[in-house]
């Protein structure tokens, strides 16, 4: 084989190699996970900051949301120390002082509007704010917990959002 047959050889097999090798091209930010034979890919868990976290339970209560009410959701803001959201009817805004895996709410309000659905799911999560001291991403789920450890809200995050 010739030295010019050999250097296409070559950079064809590299190109073949390339184009085979597991690395999720659709996801640029998925890690490659081989330690358990064959890979697969972990999505890094998202930031507590500027993710749109949609809550998913009030203590062990599910949050299922009807085609007529609004997502429960929080966002705490990145260059400032506030919450914004909602309750599943009303918009919700507050402070929020994070310390290590400690945080704390103050200042909760929302609008004052009467939905025909949600209410209920308002009225839960809202108060239910005033008794989280600690927070802790696991994957792509917030979980905010009470002094004793009890889980007091569940989100899933969406990054960007």
């Amino acid at each position: 084989m010739s030295l010019g047959h050999l250097a296409r050889f070559t950079a064809v097999t590299l190109i073949f190699v390339g184009a085979c090798s597991p690395q999720s091209a659709d996801r640029p930010d998925a890690a490659t996970d081989t330690t358990r034979g064959a890979p697969t890919t972990v999505t890094p868990s998202p930031p507590l900051t500027g993710t749109y976290w949609r809550l998913v339970a009030v203590g062990d209560r599910e949050v299922a949301v009807s085609d007529t009410t609004r997502e429960p959701h929080l966002t705490f803001a990145a260059d400032s120390a506030r919450v914004t959201g909602s309750g599943g009817c009303n918009r919700m805004f507050g402070n929020y002082t994070l310390s290590g895996d400690s945080v704390s709410f103050a200042g909760i309000g929302s609008t004052k509007l009467a939905c025909p659905a949600g209410m209920d799911i308002e009225t839960a999560f809202l108060p239910a704010l005033e008794r989280v001291t600690r927070w802790r991403i696991s994957g792509q789920h917030l979980e905010l917990t009470d002094s004793s450890g009890a889980l007091v809200a569940r989100f899933e995050g969406r990054p960007g959002r």
